[in-house]
């Protein structure tokens, strides 16, 4: 079942965005997400499953021409893409977080897209105005979009969850979180999963049901645990995060092992639970609220988590893309964090899903040669 639940996990991980458009049938309970700080909980409640549109090498002609270059990152011009070529035509519904000005300027294009008649037709383009701050009317103010979200993908799936339903939803995915944290945990002190293979594996669980992806990742971590430990320093990848591994391969073929990063795609997804409360809808808001990985938590936030990951970092690697508007301005309260810490660090400024710049390998190669470990101990 080893390799097998590796495959399937990639697999999971890799295909759901891309195969959209060929089975109307099978999409028509899918919920294409812009970024994954839209609750799966209350996706899978309504009785429908999560599709997250990631960025690609595929080009996307049509967005081209409507986005203006440098301000959308590829995830946005692929779900711009496949709205306007009409692969989205038949998923249940298109929602988008409000977590980054990009993803609210998509929403505000989509639907003048709709309104001008240059796409035909789009089901429900949805706005999630998920708020991160810290104020004291946040939690009920994110708790009451949240239940309004819950009743909109409800009227598109025509179903009636309940709390029970909900409260069920939480726990399936509370052990699927479990078993990421387990897979995660392979990473760490002698790592025995490197970064490249671990991102999908734990990146899947915003696709597949949350049974089948905790049975799967169980799995995969009974297998990889067996394994001898790797050898190279131990790097962390912060700034921009990723939605895709190929960062991680030019990391990890200079000697590097990514163990760890700030992306809710990897070491992100197994972070707490959700609490089962009485009021579940707001559980679920709260849950959201203090842990989604984007462009708008908190600066203050981000630095905790980097800096409880630091005893177990050896590098790190600070992806700041030109399309970015938001992580750059934390570089220099990461840079002063990461000096007081004496932990090595570089800045990349090339799009991190195309082929690096042989003077960024060389860089790379750089820093991990100056921070290498001895050989790992195997047994």
């Amino acid at each position: 079942m080893d390799t097998t639940a590796i495959a399937e996990l990639t697999a999971g991980f890799e295909e759901p965005f891309r195969v959209l458009g060929r089975d109307p049938a099978r999409d028509r309970d899918a919920v294409v997400i812009s970024w994954p700080s839209v609750p799966v909980e209350i996706i899978h409640a309504a009785g429908l499953r999560a599709v997250v549109a990631r960025g690609g090498a595929a080009p996307t002609p049509a967005a081209d021409a409507v986005l203006e270059p440098e301000l959308f990152p590829s995830r946005l011009h692929q779900l711009v893409e496949a709205a306007l070529t009409g692969r989205l035509a038949h998923v249940a519904a298109i929602v988008l977080p409000r977590t980054s000005d990009s993803d609210y300027k998509c929403f505000l294009y989509l639907r003048e897209l709709v309104r001008r008649g240059v796409v035909g037709a789009l089901p429900p383009v949805l706005l999630f105005d998920l708020l991160q701050s810290g104020g004291a009317e946040v939690p009920r103010y994110d708790a009451a979009r949240t239940g309004e979200l819950l009743a909109r993908l409800a009227h598109a799936s025509q179903g009636h969850p309940t709390d029970d339903d909900l409260r069920a939803a939480i726990g399936a995915a509370n052990t699927a979180r479990a078993a990421a944290r387990r897979l995660d945990g392979l990473r760490r002190s002698e790592p025995r999963l490197g970064g490249l293979e671990a991102l999908p594996l734990l990146g899947a669980f915003w696709h597949l049901a949350p049974e089948r992806y905790a049975a799967l990742a169980d799995a995969a971590a009974d297998a990889i645990a067996a394994r001898a430990p790797l050898a190279g320093p131990r790097a962390m990848l912060a700034g921009v995060p990723v939605d895709s591994n190929a960062l991680h391969a030019a990391v990890e073929s200079q000697g590097a092992t990514v163990v760890t990063e700030m992306s809710p795609f990897g070491a992100g997804v197994g972070e707490g639970y959700v609490d089962v409360a009485p009021d579940p809808i707001a559980a679920i808001a709260e849950h959201y609220r203090t842990r989604s990985i984007d462009a708008r938590t908190p600066v203050a936030a981000f630095e905790r988590r980097i800096e409880s990951a630091l005893p177990g970092v050896d590098v790190v690697v600070i992806s700041l893309p030109r399309d970015d508007a938001s992580f750059g301005w934390d570089y220099p309260r990461l840079r002063r964090l990461l000096e007081r810490r004496s932990v090595p660090h570089m800045v990349l400024d090339g799009d991190p899903r195309r082929p690096i710049a042989a003077s960024d390998l060389r860089r790379l190669a750089a820093l991990a040669g100056a921070s290498a470990r001895p050989e790992a101990r195997h047994g």
